[in-house]
C-alpha cells in the first residue's frame, strides 16, 4: 500500500499554526536565519562553545550573570521603548495642542485685520467719492462727457462732425464766448475807440 505526500491545506494550516514544539523551532530558526546568516550563527555559536569549554569556571559565572540580569535588562529595554513612544506622543499631542491655539489665536486675528482693511477700504472710497463730488459740484473737476451726453452736430458741409465739450459753469463749448476786453486808454494814450 503506498501513500502518496500531499502538501497541507492552507486552512488546516491556518488553524494549527504551531502544533508542536518542531513548527515552533524550526519558525524561530527561519526568523533567525532572517536576522543573520546561519553560517555567522555557526561560527558564533562554535566561539562560544569553545570559550565555554576552555573556561568553564567563567562561563559559568557570565551565565548565570546573564540569566539573572536578563530580566531587569528587558524591563529596562520594554520601559524605555514604552517612556520614548509615550513621551514622543505626549510630545506630539502637546505639538497639536499649540499649533491649535496658534492657529485659533491666528483666526481671529485675520478677523480683525480683515476688518480693519475694509473698513480702511470703504473709508477711502467714501473720501475719493466726496472729494470728486464737491470738485464736480465747485467746478474744480471737469469731468469729460459721456457718449451718451455728447452731442454731435454736423457742420454746414454735413461731412465734419463737432463735439461740444461741457465746462464747469454749466455751458457747452460752442455756448461760451470769451470776454473781449476793451483796451486801455492810458496803454495806448488816447481815448477808447
Amino acid at each position: 500500500m503506498s501513500t502518496t505526500m500531499m502538501p497541507p491545506n492552507e486552512d488546516q494550516q491556518a488553524k494549527n499554526r504551531f502544533p508542536d514544539t518542531q513548527n515552533v523551532v524550526s519558525f524561530f530558526l527561519s526568523a533567525l536565519d532572517k536576522i543573520a546568516a546561519p553560517e555567522t550563527r555557526r561560527r558564533a555559536y562554535s566561539a562560544v562553545f569553545r570559550f565555554c569549554y576552555h573556561r568553564p569556571v567563567l562561563s559559568s559565572f557570565l551565565a548565570v550573570q546573564v540569566l539573572f540580569a536578563l530580566l531587569p535588562l528587558i524591563c529596562f529595554i520594554g520601559f524605555s521603548i514604552c517612556a520614548i513612544l509615550f513621551f514622543t506622543s505626549l510630545a506630539l499631542g502637546i505639538s497639536v495642542f499649540w499649533v491649535g491655539i496658534a492657529a485659533v489665536i491666528l483666526f481671529w486675528t485675520l478677523v480683525i485685520t480683515f476688518t480693519l482693511a475694509a473698513t480702511t477700504w470703504l473709508y477711502l472710497a467714501f473720501c475719493l467719492t466726496t472729494i470728486r463730488y464737491i470738485g464736480r459740484v465747485t467746478g474744480y473737476i471737469e469731468t469729460p462727457p459721456k457718449p451718451s451726453q455728447s452731442k454731435i452736430a454736423t457742420s454746414q458741409t454735413g461731412n465734419r462732425q463737432n463735439k461740444e465739450t461741457p465746462l464747469a459753469n454749466g455751458t457747452t463749448s460752442e455756448e461760451y464766448q470769451p470776454v473781449k476786453k476793451e483796451p486801455d486808454s492810458i496803454s495806448n494814450g488816447g481815448p477808447p475807440s
